[in-house]
């Protein structure tokens, strides 16, 4: 069983570093940014299930772009239902 990261793993980074916006990952403050919402709600929506952080850095959740403004999308059709 390998210790270090898996090839998908090393890929996810290589494509954030390249600027990728499917694949960046964002810290909890440049998600709610990125989906024009308080980071108390990307701390709700992690609570409640809605996004999950795919990666840690410290402290922080880091959470991909793309997750992110799929919650977003679903979030504000559920209100407009």
């Amino acid at each position: 069983m390998p210790n270090g990261p898996t090839r998908r793993d090393l890929a996810a980074v290589a494509a954030a570093a390249a600027g990728v916006p499917r694949c960046r990952l964002l810290t909890t403050g440049e998600a709610a940014e990125a989906a024009g919402v308080t980071a108390a709600c990307i701390r709700q929506w992690t609570v409640r299930g809605r996004l999950r952080p795919v990666a840690r850095r410290g402290r922080e959740n880091l959470y991909r772009e793309d997750h992110v403004l799929f919650a977003e999308r679903d979030c504000r059709s559920r209100r407009a239902s």
